[in-house]
């Protein structure tokens, strides 16, 4: 999901350059420092365009300098604004972020919000979405099919916010609010953290005072989405805390829900992604589906018995494995969508040889 990871087993890194490429970067940006200079923000934005088509383009060697002179633009011109095709939509979005270099490279990555956009479209005529953490607004361009469909698009990190609101606030079906989502209702003080197109937010005593309210709330002043089919939830290790809040809205309608487990340095990570869980299957869910951070499927696992997704969980923790996707469905819908995404992910199968033998290992 997502949006924003590097190697297979990490997020993303801005550029994969190595410490010394960075060093002379660091040289090259002054030099080049005088010369960018007065340079207008409607330039920046076709010179960070062209750059990044280039890294995409590219392979190899040819990559790596395209990399190299992204990270300079990014040091000299104040990670400058590019423009460029993101599930089918051309997006603003800063220099450094990496989703778009991630959806060339990987053909299962971030695609799952359209396949569930298409389900729901043929299921129940329509996308009612909540996404919490939209950034830049791809996910809304992933579930977004006509004009029927409508968005409460949740990005409480003020720079990101402004892209969304850029790439979406012009639309009447989507809502662009900057809110934390949260367990309960507070005002504190955080710091953000940004790294390649993700931010982590973080409770500290000097930063900026910041509203945290639970989704069970913000509702309230959004009554359409109260009848929400889509939730997705990406929040760089809130997650959970951010179920916890919605708890009303998940129980009374039971929304597909789609959320990132990742322990992000939770002590009690095991515990908050079982009491996460659990709460799905007393509100009435009984399976869920898995996936890999590349977007693969791993399968279809039941509620009631956890021993697996423990086992898993204790995989993750101690391999350089990072994060999984979970996508909990009600019973009327997880059925049939499992079936055609075990019929996607078959077809995709380079060993055409083995497509029985895959579709009898996930029992249909």
């Amino acid at each position: 999901m997502r949006k924003r990871r590097g190697t297979c087993t990490e997020k993303i890194s801005p550029s994969g350059l190595t410490r010394d490429d960075n060093h002379h970067s660091n040289i090259s940006a002054k030099t080049l420092s005088a010369d960018l200079q007065g340079i207008s923000k409607g330039e920046n934005v076709k010179i960070a365009t062209f750059v990044y088509k280039k890294i995409l383009d590219s392979r190899n060697i040819r990559r790596k300098f395209w990399n190299f002179i992204r990270v300079i633009l990014i040091k000299v011109l104040n990670d400058p604004s590019c423009t460029l095709p993101i599930h089918g939509r051309l997006l603003k979005l800063p220099l450094s972020h990496a989703l778009p270099a991630y959806l060339k490279d990987h053909k299962h990555y971030d695609r799952l919000p359209s396949r569930i956009s298409e389900f729901l479209h043929q299921t129940q005529g329509n996308v009612r979405c909540i996404d919490v953490g939209a950034n830049i607004g791809d996910s809304v361009g992933a579930f977004y099919k006509n004009d029927k469909d409508t968005f409460l698009a949740i990005e409480p990190n003020p720079g990101f916010y402004e892209y969304l609101v850029a790439n979406w606030g012009w639309n009447k079906n989507v809502n662009p609010i900057s809110v934390i989502c949260s367990s309960k209702s507070t005002s504190e003080t955080f710091t953000i953290q940004e790294k390649s197109g993700t931010a982590s937010i973080l409770q500290t005593k000097n930063g900026t005072k910041m509203a945290r309210l639970p989704l069970d709330s913000i509702v309230d002043d959004f009554p359409e989405f109260k009848n929400a089919n889509i939730i997705k939830i990406d929040t760089d290790g809130h997650d959970f805390e951010v179920i916890a809040g919605a708890q009303m809205l998940i129980s009374g309608n039971q929304p597909a829900v789609l959320f990132e487990c990742y322990a992000f340095a939770n002590d009690n990570y095991v515990e908050d992604c079982l009491k996460a869980l659990i709460f799905f299957l007393n509100s009435g869910y009984n399976f869920f589906l898995l996936y890999d951070n590349f977007g693969n499927l791993m399968g279809k696992y039941p509620l009631s018995d956890l021993s697996a997704i423990r086992s898993l969980l204790f995989y993750q923790l101690t391999s350089p494995f990072h994060y999984f996707d979970i996508l909990v469905m009600k019973d009327a819908d997880i059925s049939g969508f499992f079936r055609t995404e075990v019929d996607y992910f078959v077809e995709e199968m380079p060993d055409k040889s083995l497509q029985l033998t895959a579709m009898a290992a996930a029992e249909i």
